[in-house]
């Protein structure tokens, strides 16, 4: 088991932390020109910036714009859906050429299409589309609607209806904000309620491959290495962005024209290189963390939801691994979410051990005594505060019965699991929610939604196989029969008398084999025409499993909105007592991560970590010779370098790595280290120098990361990937001098 990593220089690398608000960076200038900024600190203070403009969102990972022609750059393991989607496409394009081949009486054209094993370079078959439910964001706007969200929610007694007055609120403004169809506005809640902001972003919908490395490359080490440092991944890969040819957000068209951002990053050319010490600031969408809970909570996620997610996910990863091993048509379509679930897995398993590890549970609790011991020393504050964590607490524990069958019935229906299931919710969802005026519907089901929900529902088709549906089906239906508490009543009434696995499973089989929502174009058609009263006339037994679940999921959504609406009275006076709390102490308080642009700062630097008996020092860099040399196993998986890789080093050895190398680190720089506050979601977000010049991607992070999301301290890496490697790619392994002067940097070997 891993222990917690402290580092060698304690000093020199203070544990900063924080994902911090644009607005709340000029609190921290002199913490960053202490550290060698050379910007001007307004850049990273005002979203509409020249550098953070071009800090971009995909909807689940960050990337930033590196040229004028719309050209993005993020991680490689944030495109493997859309190079699931290509492969999908090109292979079904094939299959249909070859049926007509044998109508002519030609013999077939072979060929084996995958993209995410063997990379793609659009040099070779021009930039593709990355499928229907890709998409860009670019934040322009944000504005404080705090009062406007909350006032006068106070009066309102019921917990229910409080809530959907402040759903009703936000469905007004987003009707407001969205006035032009390129724009998406969304409305989110920081510090637990006591801040709202409207937050205004560009939508970009022509997503398009350029280039992404092989899987070899992209995700060397795979899972046994992830979480893990050393690291030697090429995690980058090349998007560009289209739009209609008057420069305006449009679907995909082959009139399309590059998006011409207003602001983009400039890639450094390594000249100046990386060094222990040096500044490093990450911008980019982190996804969500859970520092600012109480005691009593932080027990309930150590101590309940953790172990939970660990055990569930190492079932489910199960399922898809078995999956993965029938064929190579169910090994490429369970690649997207297999992966997610093993990143989350390790991220959760090991996380928990190491929180017990640092007493995280005992520190949390000694800062809330403390907490409550400075509330104590002022009447004032006292009186304001001393029932705060009290009514959290009691908040906390009313609403837990029945935890589990919710839980499992929520995955059941989940599109990241069970595409198909999920589908059939949709448009029972739809349907039924078209029956109300268009602000009386349920958020996500507005007409505002429909290009969202109509573009997933064709997405589905890319990682759809009936053989996983049924597995996943099976699984979670099994689970939920078996977990603690009540079932739903959809379970009984739709399942009947089946509950052992082989039961369940010959139930699904035979429903998914009958279903008409199987096929993409008759979602479509049903998405489009169906009413509510149409579906429930309707005799497939996939759409009647979702007509009899949508009350129970409902039932449960509404549950967490009321406790969503007694904690709107308390959580943020909590926020307020933390904030003054830390504010006595000289610290500045940073919000939870809720995926909205956010940048954290640190330096590069190693770790030592515990190794047995010894304390084992981890250098800052890994380079090529490394990855060539000593990590290269031909036989085992996950672990075998391409042979392009392999000859391009044997090449540099003779003339050396150009501007790309560094000789004082060994070579080639490949992944680094620096301290720097990130999460999931992170993935792909730009690493900029004190100059604000792209030198890297985030990517990962060390072992103590894992505990990150409820607290950061001085073990915590973050891994990243060190921009020369990518550029000496392009350069001499790929010979693509094409891109490489798009991106300003003038090739060294490439002609």
């Amino acid at each position: 088991m891993p222990l917690t990593a402290r580092s060698q220089e304690a000093d020199l690398f203070p544990p900063t932390g924080g994902m911090w608000l644009p607005e709340q960076i000029p609190l921290l200038e002199e913490r960053l020109r202490s550290l060698g900024l050379e910007i001007d600190p307004g850049e990273l203070a005002d979203p509409t910036s020249s550098t953070l403009e071009a800090i971009v969102s995909l909807g689940g990972c960050s990337a930033s714009f590196v040229s004028k022609n719309g050209l993005i750059i993020t991680n490689h393991h944030c495109v493997e859906s859309y190079l699931s989607y290509i492969t999908e496409q090109d292979k079904a394009a094939l299959k249909e050429l070859n049926a007509k081949r044998a109508t002519e009486g030609l013999p077939p054209i072979e060929a084996d299409i995958d993209y995410m094993r063997d990379g793609y370079d659009a040099r070779k078959g021009g930039e593709r589309f990355t499928g229907p439910e890709s998409r860009v964001f670019v934040t322009f706007e944000q504005t404080d609607i705090t009062e406007r969200m909350t006032k006068g929610l106070a009066s309102i007694a019921d917990p229910f209806k409080r809530f959907e007055e402040l759903e009703r609120r936000q469905k007004q403004i987003l009707k407001e904000a969205e006035t032009d169809p390129g724009v998406r506005a969304e409305v989110k809640s920081f510090f637990r309620g006591e801040t709202f902001m409207l937050i205004r972003k560009r939508q970009l919908k022509d997503l398009r491959m350029v280039y992404a490395p092989p899987k070899a490359v992209g995700y060397f080490g795979g899972d046994e290495r992830n979480w893990e440092f050393p690291r030697h991944v090429g995690d980058f890969a090349f998007l560009r962005v289209y739009t209609g040819p008057d420069g305006e957000s449009a679907d995909h068209s082959p009139e399309n024209v590059p998006y011409k951002p207003e602001n983009i990053i400039p890639v450094s050319s390594g000249d100046r290189g990386l060094a222990p010490g040096d500044l490093v600031f990450v911008a980019g969408y982190p996804g969500r963390t859970n520092r600012a809970t109480t005691f009593a909570e932080a027990r309930d996620t150590v101590g309940r939801s953790m172990p939970f997610t660990v055990d569930y996910l190492d079932k489910i990863r199960a399922v898809f691994r078995e999956l993965e091993s029938r064929d190579e048509v169910l090994a490429t379509k369970v690649q997207p979410p297999l992966f997610g679930i093993e990143n989350y897995l390790k991220n959760n398993r090991e996380a928990l051990q190491i929180l017990d590890n640092i007493d995280y549970l005992g520190r949390k609790e000694k800062f809330e005594q403390a907490l409550v011991a400075w509330v104590r020393q002022d009447e004032a504050r006292n009186r304001r505060y001393a029932p705060v964590i009290e009514e959290m607490n009691r908040i906390q524990s009313k609403y837990e019965k029945n935890w589990q069958k919710r839980a499992f019935a929520s995955r059941l229906f989940s599109g990241y699991f069970n595409g198909i299931v999920s589908s059939a919710l949709k448009l029972v969802r739809v349907a039924k929610e078209k029956q109300k005026p268009d602000q009386e519907r349920l958020p996500g089901y507005q007409q505002r939604d429909y290009e969202n929900l109509r573009d997933e529902l064709r997405q589905v088709q890319s990682t759809y196989a009936r053989d996983i549906a049924i597995e996943v089906s099976t699984h979670f239906l099994k689970e939920l029969i078996e977990a603690e508490g009540t079932n739903p009543a959809f379970v009984d009434k739709w399942l009947g008398d089946a509950r052992t696995e082989n039961e369940i499973r010959e139930k699904v089989s035979a429903v998914l084999a009958a279903t008409e929502i199987e096929d993409v174009e008759n979602r479509l058609k049903l998405f489009e025409t169906a009413t509510y009263d149409d579906l429930k006339k309707s005799e497939d037994q996939l759409v009647q499993l979702a007509l009899l679940a949508e009350p129970d999921l409902l039932a449960a959504e509404e549950l967490g909105k009321a406790k969503s609406g007694e904690a709107l009275l308390v959580s943020p006076l909590y926020i307020e007592m933390l904030r003054d709390f830390q504010k006595s102490l000289g610290q500045v308080t940073a919000p939870d991560a809720n995926s909205t642009l956010r940048i954290t700062f640190g330096q590069v630097g190693g770790y030592s970590k515990q190794d047995g008996d010894k304390v084992k020092y981890v250098p800052a860099f890994t380079n090529l010779r490394q990855l060539i040399e000593d990590e290269h196993q031909p036989a085992k998986k996950d672990f075998e370098v391409p042979p392009r890789w392999i000859a391009a080093y044997e090449r540099a050895k003779k003339h050396g790595y150009g501007p790309y190398g560094d000789e004082y680190y060994g070579n080639l720089p490949l992944n680094f280290l620096a301290n720097v506050d990130t999460t999931g979601g992170n993935s792909g977000s730009a690493a900029l120098n004190a100059r604000g010049e792209l030198i890297g991607l985030l990517f990962d992070g060390n072992t103590d990361s894992l505990y990150g999301d409820y607290v950061f301290d001085a073990g915590v890496r973050s891994i990243l990937l060190d921009v020369r490697y990518t550029l000496w790619v392009l350069d001499e392994v790929e010979g693509n001098g094409e891109l490489l002067r798009e991106m300003g940097i003038e090739p060294a070997f490439a002609k």
